[in-house]
């Protein structure tokens, strides 16, 4: 798949996301889209100098830590004077690089898109329930309808409950991020 984001809308690029999560099979990825590559992607192959291509773990958060991880270790050879080392920390991994990393806290894509959105759906719910509440009050002598409107009332104040409950969660994540917090 070359560049599969561009010009993707947020729909079509959540079913493409959770198609690749369940797929069975390899795909090759070539894309610039950072947060899409942490989503979808196991394994990274980088091309280095003299187009040595190398494997690496995970997705692109892991791929640019390791990259750090290894410019560290060249520049503290370096600073050292270990010129073997240097070569070494150059071309070989660096074991438990990955335990050692620190985890920032963010959201998910989906999380991300609900947080977007989450508000004008609570809206949008609160004016349904007082339509629905306008409408019993008109159809107080019709029982059939009553009881639809009833139904549709009690359904639409569990969405904004669940609603409401998402809200909160949403917003107690962003404030931790916003404080920089780890995972």
């Amino acid at each position: 798949m070359d560049e599969p984001t561009n010009d993707l809308d947020i729909a079509t690029l959540t079913i493409l996301e959770d198609y690749l999560d369940h797929f069975q099979g390899i795909v090759i990825i070539v894309s610039h889209d950072r947060y899409f590559l942490d989503r979808t992607v196991r394994r990274i192959f980088g091309f280095g100098e003299a187009g040595v291509l190398t494997q690496y773990e995970g997705g692109y958060t892991d791929y640019s830590l390791r990259k750090l991880w290894e410019q560290q270790e060249v520049e503290a050879a370096n600073a050292n004077g270990d010129f073997n080392k240097t070569a070494n920390a150059a071309g070989k991994s660096v074991a438990g690089w990955k335990d050692n990393r620190i985890k920032k806290l963010k959201f998910t894509f989906q999380e991300q898109k609900d947080y977007e959105t989450i508000e004008g759906d609570i809206a949008a719910l609160e004016e349904k329930i007082e339509k629905l509440e306008a409408e019993i009050i008109k159809n107080a002598s019709n029982s059939v309808k009553l009881n639809e409107l009833y139904k549709e009332k009690e359904e639409a104040e569990q969405k904004l409950e669940e609603k409401m409950d998402r809200w909160m969660y949403l917003e107690d994540l962003a404030e931790r991020i916003a404080r920089g917090e780890n995972a």
